[in-house]
């Protein structure tokens, strides 16, 4: 969309839409001792020191400030005659209203001048059923990124796997979005903690404001600077405590840029209209995924004899055997972390506030985050760690906001309005490679230095061409030299032990490389076989180079005000563009297609042009020939490397003996790299070669050629469009706090679709036909018409297909289309092509015949929740919410190469661009109930209907051949109960957050690829509600604090009576999860589970997600002990340290969280033990190490959570 359309949108939707608005009020009255209503009594807001509003009581004694975003608040309230009052911490979320009552006291009464009081959350909210944790409670839970404090709801499903995975309220984990300052979050979140001001977790009555979701919304609001300077430091090890390597260092700093406005007296009056906050976070690991098991590995010494000399010779005296497959359990070793598995983690956030004047603020900041490490390869870990690959990954977001207030106290209907635009851009490089080779992909491969060795053949005819002679017949490999390792070391061991082990003995060895990879060696593009077929061997290199470049740019923006004092509108707008990009290679398989197209185009003899050797001007005896080129297509990889190498087209090239350095992919021509389907490349938004490039037409992709005359196939970003639009009322009638709203959400995906998916090309409707055929009444004229054959001029019609129907030649509806299949000459469907000649790689293909544009899809969503406060100690809250959520790109992207290359592969997966959005419909009613001043209880019961899920589906029956796809086709429903306790720490030091929930989540598919097991086994998906694989039907959570406040707040032991609190400062948080074990499937037969590639094929046992895990039990703690010191008695010069122990799992749990699907036991699949299994035991090279080796391999720690993790830290604040 081009900007000046972009612009058009803006103001068409300024004054009536927008999503992100978070707004919240804060309102009450202002009575003396009497009860009398004080007028006319100044209100000030102030935040982080600065005075952000203020206003006058009205003659009731009623003020109000509206339009404020989440956060924390001091108000102060100043009326002539009267006791001045603040109150600090008042805790604001989005679209919040918090009720703050004064009762002033007659100055003359009191001897302070000044009365400040801390903020009490009430028991009972009256208007927001959403979880808030403030700055203060996130620094003293036990656990610290922001997935592990959702999940210590108990709406949330987590089982600290090290996943980070949260399934709200039964959906899927995809289902949930988070927001950081109104930044849309795409993947992975990560913010530093000290960042962090506020976290609210909306799992259910999701206002208007909020799309684009489909399970709960995680809202994170971050800290700006004051009209002071303050900063902090903080560092975290656990060296010498549990072996895992954990070190964190974070810092930051807030205040002031320029000074503020002080009176003679050295007092503030007018703080810095500019502020700044700045943080950073430093983390390195050295093992991001513990086991609980610890982990095995080979003793070094013996790796490294197996990485010198890989191989030994058979004792058939032909070939050889891999002496990985002789190691046994005396060769392992135990240690407690995985190896190769370290990563650091760089998070920055940063944050200025510019106060124009009292009615306009501007705010623009944004966070960057760095992580660097290597990836975990359970295959890898045992033989092959050292071939970890590396990953890079970079995230920044960045935005700019302008908020202005208008002065309305002429206008008598409207009591406040204001505005607010933010502008935010998104962007995430990724980068996975090998860390010694990086981008230099033909190292990948090459494994050293090989030279093929030919000889002549000739064959003597009588009567030849050129009479009696010798003729020519071409060369023959004599012998395939190797000469010298290449870049991969312990690879290259493997070809030169070979040739050592059979030196001199080229015959039936190493006479062609067939012979030499048969016989062990590894050649350029290979890499080690399997350790019987269940470790990775060592010396194999990771086969992977890919980047992927996107980025997200946003406006949004809303209009806030308050009609006849009790109706709070919120509207608002937003507009967002999407861009993705990914380039990947497989560069070792780049010496295989080097290998196949060096000599592809001189396979034949120059038979016309013969070569007759003479003497003296006489023939001899023999007839040469050169080799013919045979021109196919443009120029490639053939005619480029000889073109370098300064050969003649005719001459054989061997592409084995010269190194990486010697090539590039620019060698190649693009469908060399694709291969049919079947290459080493995959790209969207690059071009061949790793560039970025611009959009085209589709009909470039399949026509647009090259100087060289080779096709460019340059593949489009994928580029979707969303906007959207909402307006929202919030209003109290009586004691019932009303929020109603209602959204629209267009989503526009903003690229091709197949006009058919069952057909990919042309094809007769009923409605195309002519007179010749008659169509049965009952079929529809949109109707797709299948044929007997399409070779006739006048096929007979066998049958129609309208959408996912099909019916017969008479127009009965069948379920069966395999009637029309057997109908069809060919055996297989035929629809009735227009123009059969016609294949998708033809010169006069027209894409338009196949593919249309997408279709925008426009949700709409209402929103409607009310709570009924039935007095000061109870309340009854319901709502019904619509949601919707787009498709993911991985699985809603467009790629033409899919398309190009899919008759030539059967069964083949494709994305599906034509997916629509998904939705949830969600109901829920509860009760709160104050138990006394410091607990209270909430019940509540909720439905959820999530329909249009995305699955992977096989389209069968398509032309011209079957494939796989995602589709909009699940389902789900889930059913719960909750109840929730809330105790608070007042005159108490105790303090606790627990709740139990009975949830019931079926579905038709767990995730959207749950179903490709079925499919693979031809099973037909029958859409049945069975229990979800995320599905815990109890959980039960709890957070529990006991803190000894210093000051005058303590409340504890004294030491001799003197009134020394010498505990102050001491506090212990526990977070308890127990949940009931997620649902898995039986299987009836053993199969191999341990083998990399497991072909053999499960035999179910009882229904799907039939049995049960065991329960989970998870316990994390945290002891700290808060100091106080410095050299003078004034605030400003004193420093405020903590020190803390953090243990992660206590009780060193060993939960269980996968199972062998035969067993149910989690480092036992059975397959050992069963009788089926003896004889392709027996038949390993060596019994005991082939046990051995199963055994560890099956006893996978990641069916484990994660074990006991203990960490130390320390906190400075100045």
């Amino acid at each position: 969309m081009s900007f000046y359309r972009l612009k058009i949108f803006i103001i068409v939707l300024f004054c009536a839409f927008k999503i992100k608005a978070q707004t919240g009020e804060i309102y009450g009255t202002v009575i003396n001792i009497d009860g009398d209503s004080i007028g006319a009594a100044f209100v000030s807001l102030f935040k982080e020191g600065n005075q952000i509003d203020a206003v006058y009581s009205d003659f009731d004694g009623a003020y109000f400030f509206s339009g404020i975003d989440p956060g924390s608040y001091d108000v102060t309230i100043e009326s002539l005659g009267f006791q001045i009052k603040t109150i600090q911490g008042v805790l604001v979320g989005t679209n919040q209203k918090v009720e703050l009552n004064f009762t002033l006291l007659s100055s003359s009464r009191e001897v302070d001048v000044v009365e400040i009081i801390q903020y009490r959350k009430p028991l009972i909210d009256k208007d927001k059923q959403a979880k808030i944790y403030t700055a203060v409670e996130i620094e003293n839970l036990a656990v610290r990124d922001v997935e592990d404090i959702v999940s210590t709801s108990v709406d949330a499903v987590s089982q600290d796997d090290g996943s980070g995975d949260v399934y709200i309220r039964g959906q899927r984990t995809e289902g949930t979005q988070f927001i950081v300052d109104g930044i849309k979050i795409n993947g992975k979140l990560s913010i530093p903690q000290n960042a962090i001001e506020q976290v609210e977790v909306i799992s259910g009555g999701i206002p208007a404001m909020y799309g684009d979701n489909i399970g709960g919304v995680v809202i994170i609001t971050t800290k700006g600077g004051g009209s002071k300077g303050y900063g902090a430091f903080e560092s975290v090890t656990s060296n010498g405590l549990d072996g895992y390597g954990y070190n964190l260092a974070t810092g930051s700093y807030a205040g002031p840029i320029l000074r503020g406005k002080k009176d003679s007296n050295g007092i503030l009056i007018k703080p810095s209209p500019l502020r700044f906050l700045f943080t950073g976070e430093f983390k390195n690991l050295m093992d991001s995924r513990p086991s609980a098991l610890g982990v095995w590995r080979i003793d070094d010494d013996v790796l490294h004899d197996l990485e010198v000399n890989p191989l030994r010779v058979a004792s058939s005296g032909m070939g050889t055997l891999r002496n990985s497959e002789f190691v046994t359990s005396d060769d392992f070793k135990w240690q407690k972390a995985n190896q190769n598995v370290s990563g650091t983690n760089s998070r920055f956030a940063g944050k200025i506030d510019c106060q124009l004047n009292k009615n306009i603020l501007v705010t623009t900041g944004g966070n960057h985050n760095y992580s660097k490490g290597n990836s975990y390869i359970y295959d890898y870990s045992l033989f092959n760690s050292v071939n970890n690959p590396e990953y890079i990954n970079h995230q920044t977001n960045l935005f700019f906001r302008w908020k202005q207030k208008f002065n309305v106290d002429s206008l008598k209907w409207i009591s406040s309005l204001s505005y607010q635009i933010q502008v935010d851009y998104t962007e995430k490089k990724s980068l996975n490679w090998d860390d010694s080779h990086k981008d230099d992909l033909f190292k990948y491969g090459h494994v050293g230095q090989f030279k093929t060795h030919r000889s002549s053949l000739y064959e003597y005819e009588e009567d030849g061409e050129n009479g009696d002679a010798y003729y020519y017949k071409g060369e023959k490999d004599i012998l395939y030299d190797f000469l010298g390792g290449g870049s991969n070391p312990n690879a290259s061991n493997y070809a030169s032990q070979f040739y050592s082990l059979y030196a001199g003995l080229e015959e039936g060895n190493y006479e062609n490389y067939l012979q030499a990879s048969n016989g062990g060696a590894l050649l350029n593009g290979d890499r080690p076989e399997h350790v019987y077929g269940i470790w990775y061997n060592t010396g194999r290199q990771y086969n992977g180079y890919s980047k992927s470049n996107s980025n997200q740019k946003r406006v949004i923006g809303n209009i806030t005000g308050k009609i006849f004092k009790k109706h709070n509108i919120v509207a608002g707008f937003e507009y967002e563009e999407r861009e993705y990009r990914n380039y990947s290679v497989s560069p070792i398989g780049l010496w295989n297609r080097m290998r196949q197209l060096s000599n592809s185009k001189n396979t034949e003899l120059d038979l016309d042009n013969p070569f007759l050797t003479s003497s003296n001007g006489v023939f001899t005896d023999t007839v040469n020939y050169s080799y013919l080129y045979q021109e196919t297509g443009g120029k490639g990889f053939y005619e480029n490397v000889r073109d370098q190498f300064g050969l003649a087209y005719s001459e054989y090239f061997d592409s084995d003996f010269y190194g990486p350095e010697s090539y590039s992919l620019s060698l190649f021509s693009p469908d060399e790299l694709f291969a049919e389907g079947n290459g080493v490349l995959s790209t969207q938004g690059y071009d061949y070669l790793g560039n970025p490039i611009s959009t085209s037409a589709l009909y470039d992709f399949f026509h647009e050629k090259d100087e060289n005359g080779a096709y460019t196939r340059k593949t489009n970003p994928y580029q979707p469009i969303y906007a959207s639009g909402y307006i929202q009322d919030k209003f109290q009638f009586d004691n019932i706090v009303f929020n109603i709203g209602i959204r629209v959400d267009r989503f526009d995906a903003n690229q091709p679709v197949l006009k058919d998916p069952y057909v990919l090309y042309d094809a007769f409707k009923v409605k195309d036909l002519n007179s010749t055929y008659s169509v049965p009444n009952t079929i529809d004229e949109e109707a797709t018409v299948y044929v007997s054959s399409l070779e006739m001029e006048t096929p007979s019609i066998v049958g129609y297909r309208l959408g996912n129907s099909w019916f017969d030649e008479s127009g009965k509806e069948i379920t069966d289309p395999s009637v029309i299949e057997e109908a069809s000459s060919s055996g297989e469907v035929t629809p009735f092509l227009k123009d059969p000649s016609i294949k998708i790689g033809d010169s006069n293909y027209d894409p338009s015949s196949t593919f249309k544009d997408y279709e925008s899809q426009y949700s709409f969503m209402p929103r409607i929740s009310f709570t009924f406060n039935l007095s000061e100690n109870s309340s009854f809250f319901a709502h019904y919410d619509v949601l919707t959520q787009r498709p993911a790109l991985s699985q809603n992207m467009f790629n033409p190469i899919d398309y190009l290359f899919l008759e030539g592969n059967v069964g083949t997966f494709v994305r599906n661009s034509n997916l629509k959005p998904q939705k949830t419909i969600d109901y829920e009613v509860g009760y709160k109930q104050a138990l006394t001043i410091r607990s209270a209880v909430t019940v509540s019961t909720y439905y959820r209907e999530m329909k249009d899920l995305i699955q992977i589906t096989a389209i069968n029956y398509a032309y011209p051949v079957n494939y796989l796809t995602f589709g909009n086709l699940d389902k789900a429903l889930v059913k719960g109960f909750s109840v929730k306790y809330d105790l608070r720490p007042i005159n108490s030091n105790v303090s606790l957050n627990a709740g139990y929930t009975l949830q019931f989540a079926d579905g038709t598919g767990s995730s959207p690829v749950s179903s490709a097991s079925l499919i693979s086994q031809g099973v037909p998906d029958l859409k049945i509600m069975l229990p979800l694989t995320f599905d815990q039907r109890h959980i039960i959570r709890g957070v529990f604090n006991y803190a000894f406040q210093p000051g005058k707040k303590y409340i504890g032991p004294d030491w001799n009576g003197k009134g020394r609190a010498i505990l102050g400062g001491l506090s212990t948080n526990i977070v308890t999860k127990l949940s009931s074990g997620r649902p898995y499937t039986g299987q009836s037969n053993f199969t191999p589970e341990g083998n990399i590639i497991n072909a053999e094929r499960r035999a179910l046992d009882g229904l799907i997600n039939g049995n049960r895990l065991p329960w989970i039990y998870t316990t994390d703690a945290r002891v700290s002990k808060k100091f106080v010191f410095g050299l003078r008695k004034e605030s400003s010069y004193r420093f405020k340290t903590e020190f803390y122990l953090v243990v992660k799992n206590l009780f060193d749990t060993k939960n269980i969280v996968n199972v062998y699907n035969a067993t149910g036991n989690p480092e036992d699949d059975g397959y050992l033990d069963a009788a089926t299994s003896q004889s392709n035991i027996v038949a390993q090279t060596n019994y005991e190490s082939y046990l051995d080796l199963y055994s560890l391999k099956i006893a996978n720690p990641n069916n484990y959570a994660l074990p006991r993790q203990i960490r130390i830290g320390f906190v400075m604040t100045f």
